[in-house]
């Protein structure tokens, strides 16, 4: 019989669903004649994550040769265009961009798109993106319709919302969001939709933003604060950017103010304090990914005819010494499947 842990590491690692590293066929590993390594130019939200690890490895394992350009917006899209500008003077093989904001910064949205500002030419792999169709990057997964792909690293929503009922029956859920983030706004327009379908209340609250609408960092302590007062029976960290970059300081506080969290990233239990989440795991994430720009730099695939994918398993994270601190234990039948840490 399989044990308990290794079932929790099937649940993590078979998210790649046939794409393990292995398993792929050998393939050239530099561009039809010549020696030179892959040039792929980078552009990522908020510096090097999990995710660019497991790209990384991918190509090192199946060693294939990269040049890496990386440039970091460092959570500023309004650096985009100009690296977008440098990426078309360097013409690189392929550009690699991390999450919406920068992603819509590259490639614009379907009915938007600028050739004087967007990247059209190039070959685009995206990651990170919440909600590819959402954000009005494609009109379908199977196919872009342009010269983009790419992976998305969220759980569909109604197998999230399945994974809060397995904690305790859902009755009302309050929701933390970035209102400047396109990605954001979409993921709360599916839990009003949910909310209505499924009869449980949902609570709004948006994040205030600054006079360049940008989110206020300095507002997030006395919002949650005004959270905890409405006493929401889980609060939704989504799959939002700021959000993920303040995780310590969102999930501290919500943990100080007696708040019981949901994370749809699994940044926020990795490296945060949430209570549990359903999520993708980044660095396979990250190897997804990099199979998608394989398919492109090595077999010679166009973007468009390659479909837009998330992992197909997911790992139910539980974090232990916040469910001690909040005398909110998980029931046992989550216990047996799900991944503890402490």
């Amino acid at each position: 019989m399989m044990s308990r842990a290794s079932r929790r590491r099937d649940l993590m690692m078979a998210g790649l669903s046939g794409l393990a590293l292995g398993s792929l066929p050998a393939l050239a590993a530099t561009p039809s004649g010549s020696s030179r390594p892959f040039r792929i130019f980078m552009i990522l939200h908020r510096g090097e994550t999990e995710v660019e690890r497991g790209f990384k490895a991918y190509f090192e394992h199946r060693k294939i040769p990269l040049e890496l350009t990386i440039r970091d917006i460092a959570q500023d899209p309004t650096k985009v265009p100009g690296f977008v500008a440098e990426a078309k003077a360097m013409k690189p093989d392929l550009i690699y961009s991390w999450g919406t904001p920068v992603t819509l910064g590259v490639v614009g949205k379907l009915d938007a798109i600028d050739p004087a500002r967007h990247v059209t030419d190039i070959p685009v792999v995206f990651t990170m993106v919440a909600n590819p169709l959402g954000a009005k990057l494609v009109a379908q997964r199977t196919s872009s319709g342009r010269n983009i792909t790419g992976a998305s690293h969220v759980v569909p929503l109604d197998q999230q919302l399945a994974a809060i009922r397995a904690y305790r029956p859902l009755k009302d859920l309050g929701v933390l969001f970035n209102p400047g983030e396109p990605s954001s706004v979409q993921v709360v327009k599916d839990l009003r939709e949910a909310a209505r379908r499924d009869r449980f209340i949902l609570k709004e609250f948006a994040v205030p933003l600054d006079a360049q609408k940008k989110p206020l960092e300095s507002a997030l302590p006395q919002l949650i604060a005004q959270i905890a007062r409405a006493r929401p029976q889980f609060l939704y960290l989504g799959p939002d950017s700021f959000i993920g970059a303040q995780r310590k300081v969102i999930t501290e506080t919500a943990l100080a103010q007696g708040l019981s969290t949901f994370a749809a990233t699994e940044v926020m239990l990795r490296d945060g304090r949430a209570l549990f989440g359903l999520v993708s795991g980044y660095e396979n994430l990250g190897r997804l990914t990099a199979y998608k720009a394989e398919q492109i730099l090595v077999q010679k695939k166009r973007p468009q005819d390659i479909p837009i994918e998330t992992l197909a398993r997911f790992s139910y994270i539980v974090n232990m010494s916040v469910a001690t601190q909040l005398d909110a234990h998980p029931p046992l039948k989550v216990v047996n499947f799900a991944e503890i840490i402490r």
